[in-house]
């Protein structure tokens, strides 16, 4: 604002200059205001145009603006602190999941390491253990209980390690499973009932081997067993 006042100036100032030397040449003289009365005569010093002070129209009173603040490009100007609204709509974060699968992962580990040194009762602790982090309703239970019968049954604890055959056979129909791990646990249950010379109970685990494997070389093994047991003098 003060740059265009300025420059307003100047060209009136400008103006007025002009007017004085076309004035000097043409002759005219220019008179002191105080030498006359007549106002019909423009002062020396009021420039063409240009009307005195005096004779301006008394100004009405301006009202003053309130200042606002201008924000910066880019920038909001900040509103009363208020509290923040959750958008609607906007899902909730899931809730974290109350088991990390790594302490799974790690007795699984454990397990398989003590079983590589020949130290089948810690092999069947960790696979116990691995067992306390299975969701609830995991096929991979009988995978577990299997193991740990197995596990017990190397170590020489016949009469456990067939309870935990047992246990295996019946969470799979408690979740409706069948494969490889139920077919290992008949194998290991038909193996303790022979050994117990229960053998019509331990040809109908082995028959149930046959029933649920997929290794064509556990077939032919066991149906060589069952062959044999039914041999007359067994």
């Amino acid at each position: 604002m003060g740059k265009t006042l300025t420059a307003v100036l100047f060209l009136a100032l400008l103006s007025g200059c002009a007017w004085m030397k076309k004035s000097d040449r043409s002759g005219a003289s220019v008179k002191n205001p105080r030498e006359g009365s007549s106002m019909e005569k423009t002062p020396a010093f009021a420039l063409p145009g240009v009307p005195m002070r005096n004779n301006l129209p008394a100004e009405k009173p301006r009202k003053r603006k309130k200042k606002t603040t201008e924000a910066a490009p880019g920038e909001t100007i900040p509103r009363e602190a208020a509290p923040d609204a959750e958008p609607a709509g906007e899902p909730k974060p899931a809730a974290a999941a109350p088991v990390s699968n790594g302490d799974l992962e790690f007795h699984l580990s454990a397990a398989a390491k003590y079983a590589a040194g020949r130290k089948y009762n810690s092999a069947a602790a960790e696979y116990g253990a691995a067992a306390g982090f299975l969701p609830a309703f995991d096929i991979r239970a009988v995978h577990l209980l299997e193991r740990q019968g197995a596990m017990l049954l190397r170590a020489g604890n016949m009469a456990k390690a067939q309870g935990y055959f047992s246990s295996a056979i019946e969470k799979a129909k408690e979740l409706k499973s069948s494969g490889n791990d139920l077919a290992m646990a008949h194998l290991g249950l038909g193996y303790c009932l022979e050994r117990e010379n229960k053998i019509s109970e331990a040809i109908a685990n082995y028959e149930k081997v046959l029933d649920f494997t997929t290794s064509k070389t556990i077939k032919a093994r066991v149906g060589e067993t069952i062959d044999t047991l039914k041999k007359p003098g067994k």
